[in-house]
């Protein structure tokens, strides 16, 4: 089996109230999902974008990019880089989530800047 990594961004569509329970929930979900078809990878978020990565069997990755591409809390989403790999970044992880901050910034790159 090859393993396939999927990065991609949109925009984040989630509206402002309740956002955090709807990233909680999101979480939730997504961890059960990626879990039952072998999914690793991790989620960085802020209130314009949603930066991604997924791994696994390839068509898993893309069946499920394709399901988050018509999901109503993104939009314009857009792959950036897929390609197989040698092994998981995110092994560990089922789906990692964490918030756009000093740490993570470099994960968002140029592309992604809301000042440029």
């Amino acid at each position: 089996m090859a393993l396939t990594r999927l990065i991609y961004f949109s925009e984040n569509k989630l509206g402002l109230v309740g956002r955090a329970k709807q990233i909680a929930e999101l979480q939730a979900v997504a961890v059960d999902r990626n879990r039952q078809v072998q999914i690793t990878g991790a989620l960085v978020h802020d209130d314009l974008w949603f930066v991604q990565a997924l791994e696994g069997e390839q068509q898993a990755v893309k069946a499920t990019f394709d399901r988050i591409a018509r999901d109503k809390r993104h939009a314009n989403a857009k792959v950036i880089r897929l390609a197989n790999v040698p092994a998981r970044l995110f092994g560990e992880w089922s789906m990692g989530f964490a918030a756009r901050n000093a740490k993570t910034e470099p994960l968002f790159g140029l592309h992604w800047c809301n000042k440029c």
